[in-house]
C-alpha cells in the first residue's frame, strides 16, 4: 500500500515551490524594470549621431572634380541635447584634427534636426585627409554627458572629466597638417611665429604672410610684436568660424608644452592665451589678419574674394 506524506510536510513542499515562484517572478520583474530603466536612460543618446559625407562632384567646366566634405550632426529624439563637442578624425590611424567648421561647442542640437557644416576648405590643410569620421560628446536634458565614438558606440561619461597628460596619445605632427602648404593655416601660423624670432628677418618677408585687407599691419611695431609673441605657441587644432576664416589659438603657458588633453567634458581653459585669425586668399592661400583677440567673421573685409574659386580647384 502506498504511503502518503503527512499534510504538514506536503504543505511545506508546496509553500517552498510557491515561494520560489514568487522570488523568481520578483527577479524577472526587477530585471525587466532595470532593463527598462537603462533603455529609457540612454533613449535620447542612442539617436544622436555625427558623420562625414565625403563626395566628389565635377566642376562646371568639366575639367576636374571638386571635393565636397560635409559634417552632419543629427538629433532624432523628441528632446534637444546641449553643449556638443565634435572631433573629426582622418586616415587609417584616426588622427584627430578638431571640430573644423563646426561651432565649438554647439550650444544646442534641437529635436528632430540635422546640422550640416561644410568642411571642404579645412580638409585642404591635410594631405592625408582620407576616410574622415566624427565623434562627439553631448549633454542630454537630464544633465548626463554622453560620448559617441568613431565606431558608433555610446558611453555615459558623466563622471569623467578632462585633464592634462604628458602621454603622447594621438597627437603628433600629422595632426598639424601639411607642413609645406599655404592652404594649411597652421603651417602659415608656425612659419610666421618662427620667422618673427629670426634675427635679421626682413619686414617685407614677414609681410608676405599678412592679409593686405587688414589695415592694422600698416603701422605695426615689429620689435614689440616680437617680444609679445616670444613665448606663445599654437595649440594643435584649428577651428574655422566661417568657411574662409581660420583661428589658431596660441598658448603662452610654457608649463603646458608637450602636454595633451585626455578625457571627456568641457575643454580645459588656457589661462594665458590669444588668437591668430587668418583669412583665405583664393590664389595664394591663408594670410594672417590679426593676432590678439578673437575676431568675428562679420568684422573682416574680404574685398570681394569670397565669390572667387579657390586655386586648388583650378587647373
Amino acid at each position: 500500500m502506498a504511503k502518503f506524506l503527512p499534510w504538514s510536510i506536503s504543505w511545506d513542499f508546496w509553500t517552498v515551490l510557491t515561494a520560489i515562484g514568487t522570488i523568481g517572478a520578483t527577479i524577472v520583474a526587477l530585471a525587466l524594470a532595470l532593463r527598462s530603466w537603462f533603455s529609457e536612460r540612454d533613449a535620447t543618446a542612442r539617436v544622436i549621431s555625427a558623420w562625414v559625407a565625403d563626395e566628389y562632384r565635377p566642376r562646371d567646366d568639366g575639367v576636374s572634380y571638386i571635393r565636397d566634405a560635409t559634417l552632419h550632426v543629427a538629433n532624432e529624439s523628441d528632446e534637444p541635447v546641449f553643449n556638443a563637442f565634435i572631433n573629426v578624425h582622418i586616415g587609417r590611424d584616426a588622427i584627430p584634427i578638431g571640430p573644423l567648421a563646426a561651432p565649438f561647442p554647439i550650444s544646442v542640437i534641437p529635436a528632430h534636426r540635422e546640422l550640416v557644416f561644410d568642411i571642404s576648405v579645412p580638409l585642404l590643410a591635410h594631405s592625408g585627409a582620407w576616410s574622415p569620421r566624427a565623434e562627439l560628446t553631448f549633454v542630454d536634458p537630464r544633465g548626463r554627458r554622453w560620448f559617441r565614438g568613431l565606431n558608433g558606440e555610446v558611453q555615459d561619461v558623466s563622471h569623467q572629466g578632462m585633464s592634462w597628460s604628458r602621454e603622447p596619445g594621438h597627437q603628433d605632427e600629422r595632426q598639424l597638417g601639411a607642413q609645406d602648404s599655404p592652404f594649411n593655416p597652421m603651417f602659415v601660423a608656425l612659419t610666421f611665429l618662427g620667422s618673427l624670432q629670426v634675427e635679421g628677418m626682413k619686414e617685407e618677408d614677414l609681410r608676405l604672410l599678412l592679409a593686405p585687407e587688414a589695415a592694422g599691419w600698416t603701422d605695426v611695431n615689429w620689435d614689440q610684436l616680437r617680444s609679445e609673441l616670444a613665448n606663445f605657441n599654437p595649440t594643435s587644432m584649428v577651428d574655422y568660424p566661417a568657411p574662409r576664416i581660420a583661428r589658431v589659438k596660441l598658448s603662452g603657458d610654457k608649463s603646458l608644452e608637450g602636454m595633451t588633453v585626455e578625457g571627456f567634458g568641457t575643454p580645459l581653459e588656457l589661462g594665458n592665451s590669444m588668437f591668430m585669425t587668418l583669412i583665405l586668399d583664393p590664389r595664394s592661400g591663408w594670410r594672417i589678419f590679426e593676432v590678439g583677440e578673437s575676431v568675428s567673421p562679420d568684422q573682416i573685409y574680404f574685398g570681394g574674394s569670397l565669390i572667387d574659386d579657390l586655386e586648388p580647384y583650378k587647373i
